[in-house]
């Protein structure tokens, strides 16, 4: 049965799929009218619409125009409840997916649900393999974390297979290219973005140039969001001032392989924008390297506030990392009560000022 706070209709859902399950209700049954299980229940007939509109999705019900609403579907079409909830992330043993992994386990434990975890390593061929087995073994639910979510996606056919099963799906940290209609909880990535541009210019920076992830919507946004900024106040320089990087690449980055490049492309600017804190972290021991001093000669400006020890407190934008784990198995879990409910989210940046950043 429903909760006390939660939608009226969501009793008469419960009720017919119950009806359904102890064979009350057969295949070709036609359900009372919309009068009858309004006085049931003590509903409006719009309340009763609302809970057969939803049960008509999920093709146990069929409406059939001057006759009613009938049953379309047997009691074997009903999934049964697992308490399982598949968890999908692209990594877990570093950066911030600890922690948002102890805020989804969290709710769900306390919920009553078991979490399987599973990680892609921002890999798409690793992402359709553990779709396929998690839809295999009849979960109640999934949060995913679309695999190169900044390119156009290749596992559709999977994601339309979750919403032919019914099975509430809520992303986390992006939405996949193109959209798939279903909800997510992130954070604003283009106002971060925006707002690292704005913070700069503000401090007097005009020459700022960025490196950005160009295979995670994230990394997308973020350069979107800046270089709007920049657009605004007429200080768009030059393309030749992006670095832009891969999943792949990032090794290359950290092995030193990539410096002179990178240099190249960012080392006329007074302040660069980078895509997290492990890519300023990097920088900042590049420049140190060349005898480069941060704020002074160059400042950084980054995201996601890991502490991630430097020789330099990095002004950046924090993630709310548990925060976000929690939330997102909140909103999942309100999904599956409310198939029909609105449940994303968009956490808004929240700048942590140190001092990697030079006011002229």
């Amino acid at each position: 049965m429903a909760t006390a706070d939660a939608p009226k209709y969501i009793d008469l859902m419960n009720w017919i799929r119950e009806q359904i399950l102890s064979g009350e209700f057969s295949v070709g049954m036609r359900l009372p009218s919309e009068n009858e299980l309004g006085k049931k229940f003590s509903i409006s007939r719009q309340t009763v619409r609302q809970a057969t509109s939803v049960l008509e999705s999920e093709g146990l019900l069929e409406r059939r125009r001057g006759s009613g609403t009938y049953v379309c579907a047997s009691k074997s079409a009903i999934k049964k409840k697992t308490r399982n909830i598949g968890v999908v992330l692209t990594y877990l043993d570093d950066y911030i997916f600890p922690s948002i992994v102890q805020g989804i386990e969290k709710v769900l434990t306390k919920n009553g649900y078991f979490m399987q975890l599973a990680f892609t390593y921002n890999r798409v061929e690793k992402e359709a393999y553990i779709l396929d087995t998690m839809l295999k073994n009849n979960i109640d639910g999934l949060i995913i974390e679309p695999s190169k979510s900044g390119i156009p996606y290749i596992n559709t056919d999977f994601y339309q297979k979750i919403k032919s099963a019914g099975i509430p799906c809520v992303f986390i940290h992006a939405d996949t290219n193109p959209p798939m209609n279903i909800p997510s909880v992130r954070m604003d990535d283009y106002l971060a973005g925006q707002s690292a541009g704005e913070y700069l210019i503000k401090h007097g920076h005009e020459k700022i140039a960025g490196i950005f992830k160009s295979d995670d919507m994230q990394g997308q946004l973020r350069y979107s969001g800046a270089i709007n900024a920049l657009k605004k106040h007429n200080l768009l320089q030059s393309e030749k001032n992006m670095f832009w990087y891969t999943t792949e690449d990032i090794k290359l980055i950290m092995n030193g392989e990539l410096d002179r490049e990178i240099l190249r492309r960012l080392n006329d600017a007074t302040a660069i924008i980078c895509y997290n804190d492990q890519i300023a972290r990097y920088l900042v021991d590049l420049f140190t390297k060349i005898d480069k001093k941060i704020p002074d000669d160059i400042s950084i400006i980054s995201f996601d506030d890991l502490e991630l020890e430097s020789a330099i407190g990095l002004t950046t934008f924090a993630h709310p990392k548990k925060e976000m784990g929690k939330t997102v198995a909140i909103q999942l879990l309100k999904l599956m009560e409310n198939p029909s409910l609105n449940v994303s989210v968009k956490f808004p940046p929240n700048l942590v000022e140190r001092e990697s950043v030079k006011t002229f």
